[in-house]
């Protein structure tokens, strides 16, 4: 038995193969899988705004109370994770 593995999304009940599958049409096929963690999606200015303005309590400000100095804040931090030691 030859394995095989790929990416694919599940939408509407079907698996939809993200990658090539050169097989045979009607080929029979036992399937595993694992799901995959998402990406985290980029956040819209006007969302990110919105967020900022909903905060509330001793966190508000920690970062920034602006989307351009949180922005600026996380760019700094994900610097700062990839740097050596």
């Amino acid at each position: 038995m030859k394995r095989k593995k790929i990416k694919a999304t599940y939408r509407n009940g079907v698996i939809e193969p993200l990658d090539r599958i050169d097989l045979p049409e009607g080929q029979e096929l036992e399937v595993e899988f694992s799901v995959l963690q998402k990406t985290p999606c980029e956040l819209t200015h006007e969302a990110k705004t919105e967020l900022i303005q909903k905060m509330s309590g001793s966190m508000k400000g920690t970062w920034g109370s602006t989307v351009e100095e949180i922005d600026a804040y996380i760019k700094s931090e994900r610097q700062s994770w990839d740097r050596e030691f």
